[in-house]
């Protein structure tokens, strides 16, 4: 603080306290904030006003406040500065208010001992003030701002206008530039359309986890005391996804699967449960618990352990319609069957190394059928079964069909079986695979979907296929699609897209660094080049259901954009 004073005459301090930049859409982006003191019995003067930016000589303008009458005291000076903070909150823009408001805040602050350096200096001189108000130079601990007073503040006009007596003998001296000259950093910076977040799981994520984990605990204390330690496992599963470098793929899978596992221990702890169903439900939800605390493990590849957090999402997401008394028993058994039967291939893959080749699997890559690509096209039959959208007729056929394939699937990956009954039963999943594919198509084409537009439809297709592909696979089919922010620092997790027009889409996805980010794609290109990553004849065995979503934005694109999407229409042409 630079002081100028002499005991005695009009004024006694005057001091620059704050210079702060403001971000502002106009030439005006400089404030200075200064103080007047004057000796025992006259005014206490605090004003701040506007400088632009192409003067970079400072502009100062003193306002006259009223003076307080009689003697001051420091309570009385702190009162009088009070009024003086919001004399000058109301001379600034409302939406500024609160970055002025240190600045105010400080001046009255530095009032007090300004003020007593200056009663010291009636013996000491002008060297003592100054020395007295060196002490002040040193930046002072931040203040809080200050809360809205009862009354609103007087508008400028209220603020009695400048007198040129009451100026001082002595111009201010020029403050040079600060620190705060710099940029701040808390200024939005141009991301090319994009919007970074902070890591973690974005809010709707983090709603669901503590959800999630709320349910389970209150689940803990009425499971019977043999599947304590089982919900215990999930919640430590869901708290653990909310960490900042889970994908949020497989966050959502982990959810989901303890949301599906919570139905059925629902279903334990009512008392009308028959014995039979209760036991066949219980050795049911520890082995889909393990399962699920084995491909999320950190064990296996990123890759391998989204495809398989995938299998078991899907896998358990027909446990609601297994638990549901209008269920039949004709179809409940084989329904919980396929659930234990799938569950534990999924985890016996990963010491059989049958997952190592999960991102060829997803990817459509060739090469001979293995367990992990026995388990996605079961997954694929169980996201059909667990659609309400599916006919009855479909989804029976599906049950018995998977139910044989699930069987076949655990003898593949049992540990304890023969080599030779490994090497029979992987034989018969070849052939089981390609009738499936065929059941599962038929199925998802006899669903009654209403008719989308092309921005509903291409939202619900491409998050389908980020649900369902590897993140290598989409890097490479959408390079040229990328923003460049994305590109530089690496895509982790292609997520979701939500629909913002028919011509855009907002995607959202999480950088390699854990940052979540978001931005606006094109429909026309994302689609024609998501139909390279995901040929028409892998769309309804990959996709499920969602695959005929694909089929109405490609349409649409053929139509009004005479634009041809891959093979995703080949199918409907025949």
């Amino acid at each position: 603080m630079r002081l100028a004073a002499g005991w005695g005459k009009p004024w006694c301090a005057l001091g620059t306290i704050f210079l702060q930049r403001l971000r502002v859409h106009r030439p005006v982006d400089w404030v200075a904030a200064c103080m007047t003191a004057h000796q025992p019995g006259g005014s206490w003067d605090l004003d701040v006003q506007p400088h632009r930016r192409r003067e970079r000589e400072p502009f100062w303008t003193f306002s006259r406040l009223p003076t307080l009458g009689g003697s001051r005291s420091v309570g009385d000076r702190e009162q009088h500065d009070a009024k003086c903070v919001w004399n000058i909150m109301a001379r600034i823009p409302r939406r500024h208010v609160s970055r002025v408001a240190t600045a105010a805040v400080l001046s009255a602050a530095l009032a007090v001992p300004v003020s007593m350096a200056v009663a010291t200096a009636g013996s000491q001189g002008v060297s003592g003030v100054r020395d007295a108000a060196a002490a002040q130079t040193t930046d002072p601990p931040p203040s809080p701002s200050p809360s809205d007073p009862a009354e609103p503040p007087p508008s400028p006009s209220d603020s009695p206008s400048p007198t040129g007596s009451e100026e001082p003998s002595e111009p201010p001296t020029s403050v040079s530039p600060t620190p705060s000259d710099t940029p701040d950093d808390t200024q939005p910076t141009d991301t090319g359309g994009t919007d970074r977040e902070s890591v973690g799981p974005p809010p709707e994520q983090k709603t669901e986890v503590d959800s999630a984990a709320e349910s389970l605990a209150g689940l803990k204390e009425q499971v019977p005391e043999e599947l304590t330690a089982t919900v215990e496992t999930l919640i430590t599963l869901v708290t653990t996804a909310a960490g900042p470098e889970t994908r949020p793929q497989d966050r959502q899978g982990i959810v989901e699967s303890a949301e599906h596992l919570a139905a059925a221990l629902t279903v334990i702890n009512d008392p009308q449960t028959s014995p039979e169903l209760r036991e066949e439900l219980t050795s049911v939800v520890k082995q889909v618990t393990s399962a699920l605390k084995t491909v999320s493990g950190p064990k296996i590849s990123p890759e391998a352990r989204s495809m398989l957090i995938l299998v078991v999402r899907r896998t358990s997401a027909t446990l609601p319609l297994a638990c549901d008394h209008r269920t039949r028993q004709e179809l409940r058994e084989p329904l919980l069957g396929t659930v234990a039967d799938m569950s534990f291939a999924a985890e016996s893959s990963e010491n059989e190394g049958g997952s190592s080749d999960a991102s060829e699997t997803l990817a459509g890559g060739g090469g001979t059928p293995t367990v992990s690509k026995a388990l996605f096209a079961g997954s694929t039959s169980n996201a059909l079964i667990q659609d309400a959208r599916t006919p009855p007729e479909q989804r029976d056929q599906l049950v018995k069909s998977t139910r044989q394939f699930s069987a076949l699937l655990r003898k593949a990956s049992d540990p304890r079986a023969s080599q030779e009954e490994r090497s029979e039963a992987t034989k018969k999943l070849d052939e089981e695979t390609a009738r499936m594919k065929d059941e599962q198509e038929e199925a998802a084409s006899a669903q009654e979907r209403p008719a989308e537009s092309l921005g509903k439809a291409a939202a619900v297709c491409t998050s389908a296929i980020f649900e369902t592909t590897p993140e290598a696979a989409l890097a490479r089919g959408l390079k040229k699609l990328l923003p460049a922010e994305w590109e530089a620092e690496g895509v982790k997790d292609f997520w979701k897209a939500d629909e913002k027009s028919d011509e855009e889409l907002d995607v959202l996805a999480q950088l390699r660094n854990n940052e979540h980010t978001h931005g606006p794609f094109d429909v026309v290109p994302l689609i024609t080049e998501l139909a390279e990553v995901v040929p028409g004849d892998r769309l309804f065995g990959t996709l499920a259901g969602s695959a005929l979503s694909c089929e109405q934005a490609a349409a649409y694109l053929e139509e009004d954009h005479d634009v041809t999407v891959g093979t995703w229409l080949s199918r409907t042409a025949e």
